[in-house]
């Protein structure tokens, strides 16, 4: 049986009239109170940008994640960059602006998705993400340019190592899963684990 909305029809068609103006005018861009209250509603759509340089080894940046409530902002780990999907930008357009937001400059080429992580309740401080693990490639395999004193902030792993920041350690998973399964990409002059 549907649920019956404790809202009266005009608020329920105020609500509609703000959603639609946020959509047509702020090109989806919601204030932090709304922006909190509507992930709470809607599972999310995030962009896990897994690079990977021509030996098949994936990038991972250290992030102190103080602005997030609670338990949450001890988390000190590495990670995969990326974030929250923003509207009308297809994947590679959205890995290149994470990337640039995260502080990594290198030029990189999308190739494809590697796999998905839907998150749990309760598994982030105020969302549920659907996690999109997006493959992408640094375009050559210079020393990787990064925001100016970022340089300790990223670097390249040969296999999945522990992180503390919920399915980071999974989503690495899927990157070397799919790697391991699409080696046409990569020049293994190592030895992967």
């Amino acid at each position: 049986m549907p649920k019956i909305s404790s809202l009266t029809p005009p608020e329920q068609a105020l609500l509609a009239q703000f959603l639609n103006h946020v959509a047509e005018y702020d090109q989806g861009f919601l204030p932090d109170d709304a922006y909190s209250a509507i992930h709470r509603l809607v599972p999310w759509p995030a962009t896990e940008v897994c690079v990977a340089n021509k030996r098949g080894e994936l990038l991972l940046q250290y992030r102190e994640f103080t602005e997030w409530p609670g338990e949450f902002g001890k988390i000190k780990s590495w990670y995969i960059p990326g974030g929250y999907m923003l509207p009308g930008l297809t994947l590679a357009q959205q890995c290149y602006e994470h990337l640039k937001k995260d502080g990594f400059l290198s030029e990189v080429r999308f190739i494809n998705t590697a796999g998905v992580i839907k998150w749990e309740p309760g598994e982030h401080p105020f969302a549920v993400p659907v996690s999109i693990a997006c493959v992408c490639q640094m375009a050559s395999d210079t020393i990787p340019q990064v925001r100016p004193g970022m340089e300790d902030k990223f670097k390249f792993v040969s296999h999945a190592v522990g992180s503390d920041v919920p399915h980071h350690t999974e989503l690495q998973q899927l990157f070397f899963k799919w790697r391991d399964e699409h080696p046409q990409y990569f020049e293994f002059d190592l030895v992967l684990e």
